[in-house]
């Protein structure tokens, strides 16, 4: 009982004191990571902010758990030039810091927030509207292996995904301006859970590849994440901090020292495969069928995504859309 009670006194005060730090101005710097499902985005989320100097918004667009955007559908899509729409307004509450929810609300309790730090996971397609409308925003995508990703979901369908991609369909203006020339793949695609993942991968990174470069938006890649963290992470504080901003001595031991430590989300309940003792880069390879494989492969190629990572487990940056068209 006095656990529960210690719980919501922390959440309760979280809520004015978020109040208190958008009167003060105190969310000018906005950073946004963003990125599919299971691909490491809480795990980059809270090594960013590991002073806790950050407020953060945890899933605020999550179509089931708030209430503020459960009319919405999974990826929401947003035109780049729409002026118009409640999506629209959303996006700014949420981005100027004037939001405020008891899950999403996820920060130490702190009187004094030096920025806004939100990260979801069913964002990719507001990429462009927020990047056209609100430029100071700072974004990060993080990017993983999408037969990984897959199979990490699959060790966790009880939580909340994404499972149909036909639903793509009832999406207008995404159809039309992105989605109706691969009508025939996404009509066709069968019912095996990772096939269906896989063409939704496809799908939420294409929308934003097409309409950004390489300037727009910080690429992490998870699987150079985990093997090379220090140095991916002096590349991101570069980005949002500026190349003389003391890069080195934000590395310093205490965050080193959480660099291998699993995040929130992470544990053998979460269907980790780092929890439970396996390869996160390249157990894919291992557990999912020569068909499931050959079907996704056929599937990435239709987007022009298949040689980002082809059939290894090693991301080739230089495969990007928004780096072949910088």
């Amino acid at each position: 009982m006095l656990k529960v009670t210690k719980k919501l006194f922390k959440r309760s005060a979280r809520l004015p004191l978020a109040s208190l730090n958008y009167h003060l101005g105190n969310y000018d710097e906005t950073i946004w990571v963003t990125g599919d499902g299971r691909s490491g985005t809480t795990w980059l989320s809270d090594l960013i902010n590991w002073e806790g100097r950050y407020r953060v918004l945890f899933e605020p667009f999550h179509p089931t758990l708030v209430k503020e955007v459960k009319d919405f559908d999974f990826f929401q899509y947003l035109k780049a030039d729409d002026h118009e729409s409640s999506l629209g307004d959303f996006l700014r509450t949420v981005f100027s810091g004037r939001f405020k929810h008891f899950r999403a609300d996820t920060s130490q309790i702190r009187l004094m927030y030096e920025g806004l730090l939100v990260k979801d996971i069913f964002s990719n397609l507001m990429i462009p509207w927020v990047h056209h409308n609100l430029p100071t925003v700072k974004k990060v995508m993080v990017i993983r292996n999408p037969f990984a990703a897959a199979l990490s979901k699959q060790n966790k369908q009880g939580w909340t995904w994404m499972t149909d991609p036909k639903d793509f369909f009832n999406r207008t203006d995404l159809f039309n301006d992105h989605l109706h020339r691969f009508e025939k793949v996404i009509a066709t695609v069968g019912d095996d859970f990772i096939e269906n993942q896989i063409l939704i991968w496809a799908i939420v990174h294409y929308v934003p590849f097409q309409t950004l470069n390489s300037q727009d938006i910080h690429i992490v890649f998870y699987e150079d994440l985990v093997s090379n963290t220090t140095q991916q992470l002096k590349t991101l504080f570069q980005y949002l901090y500026g190349e003389h901003s003391g890069t080195d001595s934000l590395l310093d031991e205490r965050l080193l020292k959480k660099i291998n430590r699993p995040s929130r989300t992470s544990g053998k309940a979460s269907g980790s495969t780092l929890m439970m003792g396996k390869d996160p880069v390249n157990s894919w390879k291992n557990e999912l069928s020569s068909q499931q494989i050959k079907q996704g492969m056929a599937i990435l190629e239709v987007f022009g995504l298949n040689d980002i990572y082809g059939l290894g487990s090693v991301p080739n940056r230089q495969c990007l859309p928004i780096i072949t068209r910088s």
